[in-house]
């Protein structure tokens, strides 16, 4: 069976928090696991796009992060980490932001909080 963790090993993992809100709301019914799972690791990358100043001229912070990305991430098809990524758009959780001349897109994070407020 699995061994218990013991003090040393208790801060060794990396976590992918996904809001409350997401599972318990209304508002957000309509989105599948696999989307509010992907919203998680959205709100995980922004930390790591702080650190690096992907801040926009407006202040906004934005990530980077591919489809291809997002599928070795969830270990999911393109299909569906293309499907995933345009729940979170359709409900007004991520915008992207297309800069063309093959940049990466930037996705913006939309705040869950001032949508259920």
């Amino acid at each position: 069976m699995f061994d218990y963790y013991m003090k040393s090993q208790a801060e060794q993992f990396n976590f992918i928090r996904i809001p409350k809100i997401l599972i318990t709301e209304e508002l957000f019914e309509s989105l599948s696991i696999q989307a509010k799972l992907l919203y998680g690791m959205l709100i995980d990358r922004m930390g790591t796009s702080y650190k690096n100043q992907w801040i926009d001229e407006e202040n906004r912070v934005y990530i980077i992060y591919s489809i291809k990305d997002i599928q070795q991430d969830m270990r999911v098809s393109k299909h569906r980490a293309i499907d995933s990524l345009a729940e979170l758009e359709r409900i007004g959780l991520v915008e992207k932001k297309p800069r063309g001349n093959g940049m990466p897109t930037h996705l913006y994070v939309k705040n869950f909080v001032s949508a259920s407020a």
